[in-house]
């Protein structure tokens, strides 16, 4: 057998994380650089994100392989380690980043165990919380069912009911475990050879499980080695939360207990599984709907009392009269009028991450002019009183305070920062101003900190120094770190996390790249601040807005559709028009040329009337789609979409 050419080969599979996976190279490129000689094989899963230029122009030296469509997480693996000749083999997932000394230290570790066909180490998430994942053992009927029915979220440290992730081992303890996490396993080639590679029947998910198993059965030891730690954000690539990923996750369990137990035990355990998943959905799906209601709910029953208050206020003061709306429906319309208040507020985005008094505002006196427009439709015996609406929009505004800081006190929505945050950057002064550039972009009302990368910060622009940072948090009522990964090692963050601890969110910025990324828990999406171009079709208000008007117009051509054919030789197609824009398949006005001409940008729906046929001289028709992304304007669409309907 030939000796191979490498002491590790890194594989990455990726689908639409580019961020995290630049991340995640650039973690490498540094755990690298060590006498080791190391490959790194990046696998596109057919992104859109723009992936593929940004691993060939950043990381040229990485072998890249770029798929025409997802073909899973599995398959794509299997197509690297193929072409790969190394002693072993790293499966590394896009959202995590090493140690400096994380190659290094399982090498030795693996050199050191001949029997050893992989090892697994400590993984911890955005929040600097420890994965349990990072160790488990291969489920059986008890151990799933206990994790299935929450036993082992109640009793976690229990040898009894807490089997799967191994809970009654201590973090910090080597142990051989029975499964790793497919994140992170760091596999012998001998080993791999002998068992075989990754079974591609698992799309995503399970796959890690059966692997592990098989390298059991192959008299391989499985080895857990909390020595080195990564920080695996999750959640990039899936919803954690939602209800297909449990779908997915169970129905690949399944596969696993088809292949590995006899038809009698998989019987049984498809029966188990089947109902967890449902079970799990109602959950999941009850769970999602009450983050996602319960602060325009609140604003609407605050909103909708205080209206009343209002109203008892001015029959009281102005017609000297407290019954004088008791036989008016005043109730229904104040309802409607608070319905309209949370509407203009999530439309405008106010729901969404970052809550800003110009948002509020906004919001409300846009609320305001649609509710007079309301008013002044309805018939005589349905109309309250103007005062009763000013009065109202006037006192909405410390209402909507008041809720936020109630959520935020109770922790019932995670989402919702205080509206003014305090921020702590550990970096030297050079980089510090880089990133806080970075996130003066992006984030107002901010209170920003310098935190010296190490002991020299006696020239009066830091505040103080790392080693001091768990105190100047509490004391400067800090809520978000962000650490320069030029200034700072990944081991020292990591560190730095752990002894910190929750509650605290922790972002990694590059000076370099002008980008701050980070998670806030397993299940949250990536947040992701930067420099780069900004895309107005990226904000959500502004899709919304959007698809207002491609709705309003196609109602409105509905009733002039009989024009429109009989000035256009009577075709038909106006019809699939409005039909495929009502449905959200298509948009009035949108990217023009072919897909590489704005698979990089917000995606939006297929065009009735593309970029291309609307520009003239438009010879550079991906740089007129990025204009049309970084300078969307309302009015462009609907100035156009009637040019085009109706101008010769």
């Amino acid at each position: 057998m030939p000796m191979p050419a490498f002491d590790i080969g890194i594989v990455i599979v990726s689908y639409n994380v580019r961020h995290f996976l630049e991340n995640c190279l650039q973690s490498v490129e540094h755990a690298s650089k060590t006498p080791l000689k190391v490959e790194v094989w990046v696998v596109d899963n057919a992104s859109v994100d723009g992936t593929p230029q940004m691993v060939r122009e950043r990381f040229p030296q990485v072998n890249f392989i770029s798929n025409d469509k997802n073909v899973g997480f599995s398959t794509a693996n299997n197509q690297a380690i193929r072409q790969m000749s190394a002693k072993y083999i790293l499966l590394l997932n896009p959202d995590t980043i090493l140690e400096e000394d994380t190659l290094r230290k399982c090498f030795d570790f693996m050199e050191h165990r001949p029997e050893a066909g992989v090892v697994g180490i400590r993984m911890i998430d955005g929040a600097g919380k420890f994965l349990p994942e990072s160790k488990r053992s291969v489920p059986n009927l008890w151990n799933s069912f206990c994790k299935l029915f929450y036993l082992s979220d109640l009793f976690p440290k229990s040898k009894r009911f807490s089997g799967y992730n191994l809970g009654y081992l201590p973090e910090m303890e080597t142990n051989k475990v029975e499964v790793l996490c497919g994140a992170f396993m760091f596999i012998r080639s001998a080993c791999l050879s002998k068992v075989g590679l990754l079974d591609e029947a698992f799309f995503m998910y399970g796959e890690d499980i059966d692997l592990s198993y098989r390298i059991l059965l192959g008299g391989y030891d499985v080895w857990y080695y909390p020595e080195a730690t990564i920080i695996h954000y999750k959640g990039e690539s899936t919803k954690k939360g939602s209800f297909n990923y449990i779908k997915t996750f169970y129905g690949a369990m399944q596969i696993y207990v088809d292949k590995h137990y006899g038809k009698s035990h998989a019987g049984v355990f498809a029966k188990v599984i089947k109902i967890a998943v449902g079970i799990r959905g109602v959950i999941s799906g009850l769970s999602s709907l009450i983050k996602s209601i319960i602060h325009p709910l609140l604003d609407f029953c605050f909103l909708f009392l205080a209206l009343l208050v209002v109203k008892c206020f001015w029959a009281n003061y102005y017609y000297m009269d407290v019954d004088y709306y008791k036989k008016s429906p005043i109730h229904i319309v104040l309802l409607i009028y608070a319905l309209v208040w949370v509407f203009t507020l999530w439309f405008n985005g106010y729901y969404e991450y970052i809550q800003t008094r110009k948002k509020k505002v906004i919001s409300v006196v846009t609320g305001m002019l649609l509710i007079l427009i309301i008013y002044s439709l309805l018939p005589e015996y349905l109309r309250t009183s103007r005062a009763i609406i000013l009065l109202g929009g006037m006192i909405s505004m410390p209402l909507l305070s008041m809720t936020s800081w109630l959520l935020q006190g109770l922790k019932a929505d995670k989402k919702i920062p205080l509206e003014e945050n305090a921020i702590a950057i550990v970096a030297s002064m050079e980089n510090a101003e880089k990133l806080k550039s970075v996130i003066l972009s992006s984030v107002e009302n901010v209170k920003i900190y310098f935190i010296a990368p190490d002991e020299n910060f006696n020239n009066g622009y830091f505040a103080n120094s790392i080693n001091n940072l768990p105190k100047i948090i509490r004391k400067l009522k800090i809520s978000e770190v962000i650490y320069g990964s030029e200034d700072v090692p990944i081991n020292v963050i990591i560190n730095s996390m752990s002894i910190i601890g929750a509650g605290i969110a922790y972002k990694i910025g590059s000076a370099e790249t002008l980008k701050i990324i980070g998670s806030g828990d397993r299940n949250s999406n990536g947040e992701l601040l930067s420099l780069d171009v900004k895309y107005k079709l990226d904000i959500n208000y502004i899709r919304r807005a959007k698809r207002l008007l491609d709705i309003c117009i196609s109602l409105f051509m509905i009733p002039l559709s009989i024009i429109w054919i009989f000035l256009n030789g009577f075709s038909l197609k106006i019809f699939n028009w409005i039909g495929n824009v009502l449905i959200g398949r298509s948009t009035w006005i949108g990217y023009g040329g072919t897909v590489e001409d704005f698979e990089f940008l917000p995606p939006l729906p297929n065009a009735i009337f593309p970029l291309s046929a609307l520009v003239e001289n438009a010879s550079d028709i991906k740089q007129t789609n990025i204009e049309y992304a970084r300078n969307y304007n309302v009015f462009y669409d609907l100035k156009m979409t009637l040019k085009k309907l109706f101008v010769k």
